[in-house]
């Protein structure tokens, strides 16, 4: 049985001016292309996408409306998913009036979890053996790994025990877990290393030691046990300033000019020294002390990664932000990185591009060509701090966007789906003035992908894609 649903490819022209690397100066206006797609390269709006290659580096931004979900193939075919959305769907929830959440995709009869599961299933390479090779816990929010409520049954959250049976009530004390985010992925997909933060008491946030606070991690915990058991999954926390944690499984040869480094994590930032870190935050013990005073989020302590492959580099950050900075500076977690970052072609909007996050000092460093924003609440995004530093791309439809795509005269745009980007290093060792390209790379990025024109004047081209259904339920994530 086949169902179909729509794929959305975020797609940007830009034009290479100089001969150059990161410090060139803004590309100018769009004009016509002046470069084409090899014919065995093209595929038209309308057709399947294409299947990862080797060499190829295909980053897809699942949209099930709870939360983030970034799933990687990387020029080998190593696998990786930075986080797994499990935020209770709008429809059943009182979320704030100010700020509901966004419609559930592609309904509210199917958990955010199986969504990924069944995209992932559909575009893991052969190579991946079924398996993920990694998944970063970029923080410990149920929008990025699995929610806990009491009323779980409402959501269709199924509880399980300790060893991986359905039951009809949770026995957190006893290894006991809920179907949803993480754990919903990892029953299906052998997961082989989990990197997060650490314990989360070191340091803690202002959830620590909170009920709902700690019944959600006590469930990461719990199914990490039970993952560990059934199929070996090895935990570690970041490493802050390495690049040895995320690495190519299958050819790291055949790819010396690929890296992920470990930038931030638990408030610890990379200095920029070779694997050095350092921090400002205070002790763990004096952060317990002062809990209620200092209200450090879970956010601030997110994992941040910079993916580097070749000239291509795209900076991800969970939801990691910078609010109350100016009574307490070492929270200004952003500040600490931007001086030892710089530009990047991709930016993962950090925390759903929402106020209090991707800073002024952030963005006049990093100056994406691509801005994503993984939206889910309707007070996501609020780009009042991007508008000059960059384009935007985000998920959904439910709020305009306000920033301004340097070099797009109609702005940022929107749309729901998912959003796909695909591409490999050009490899050229000289450059060639005015030269047109697509994607995300700024000159630097090969594309695969032939209706120019269609992509200068939409960005964003819909593929219908056949999937088979292996859940005897909905496929995946509509429209």
């Amino acid at each position: 049985m086949k169902r179909k649903f729509l794929l959305i490819w975020t797609s940007l022209a830009v034009v290479l001016s100089g001969c150059g690397g990161k410090d060139d100066p803004a590309p100018g206006p769009i004009i016509p292309p002046i470069t084409e797609t090899p014919a065995a390269e093209k595929f038209e709006v309308g057709q399947v996408l294409p299947a990862w290659e080797d060499g190829y580096l295909d980053l897809h931004c699942i949209n099930g409306g709870r939360g983030e979900a970034f799933y990687y193939i990387l020029p080998d075919g190593t696998t990786m998913l930075i986080d797994a959305a499990g935020a209770p769907p709008n429809e059943l929830t009182d979320y704030a009036s100010s700020s509901p959440g966004v419609a559930s995709r592609p309904s509210v009869n199917i958990n955010s979890g199986k969504v990924i599961v069944n995209y992932i299933q559909h575009f893991a390479p052969s190579v991946a053996g079924g398996k993920l090779d990694y998944f970063v816990s970029s923080h410990y929010h149920g929008d990025h790994i699995g929610s806990w409520r009491s009323e779980y049954n409402k959501f269709g959250w199924t509880p399980y025990d300790k060893n991986g049976s359905p039951v009809s009530s949770i026995n957190l004390n006893d290894g006991g877990f809920l179907l949803n985010g993480l754990a919903e992925v990892g029953l299906s997909i052998p997961i082989v290393k989990v990197l997060d933060r650490g314990d989360w008491s070191n340091p803690p946030s202002e959830e620590y030691n909170t009920d709902s606070g700690n019944k959600r991690y006590q469930l990461y915990l719990n199914f990490l046990d039970y993952a560990k058991r059934k199929n070996g999954t090895v935990r570690e926390a970041f490493k802050v300033g390495t690049t040895d944690q995320i690495i190519l499984k299958h050819e790291p040869g055949q790819y010396s000019n690929f890296k992920v480094r470990s930038v931030a994590a638990g408030g610890h930032v990379w200095t920029g020294n070779g694997t050095s870190s350092t921090t400002d935050f205070p002790s763990a013990d004096e952060l317990l002390k002062n809990q209620s005073t200092y209200n450090l989020g879970e956010n601030h302590l997110s994992c941040v990664l910079l993916l580097q492959y070749g000239n291509f580099d795209m900076f991800t950050g969970g939801d990691v932000q910078y609010n109350d900075a100016s009574k307490y500076p070492w929270k200004h977690v952003e500040k600490k990185m931007a001086s030892v970052l710089k530009k990047v072609e991709v930016m993962k909007a950090s925390h759903h591009s929402t106020a209090n996050t991707n800073s002024k000092e952030l963005l006049t460093v990093l100056k994406p060509d691509i801005y994503i924003a993984g939206v889910w609440r309707t007070v996501q995004p609020d780009y009042p701090q991007t508008r000059a530093h960059g384009q935007c791309q985000h998920q959904d439809l439910h709020h305009q966007p306000g920033c301004i795509q340097r070099h797009h005269p109609e702005g940022g745009r929107h749309r729901p789906g998912h959003l796909w980007l695909h591409g490999r290093p050009r490899g050229r060792t000289g450059c060639e003035r005015r030269r047109q390209v697509l994607g995300a790379g700024a000159g630097r990025f090969e594309p695969r992908l032939q209706d120019y024109a269609e992509v200068r004047s939409l960005h964003l081209l819909v593929n219908e894609i056949d999937i088979p259904d292996n859940s005897g339920g909905l496929a995946s994530v509509g429209l």
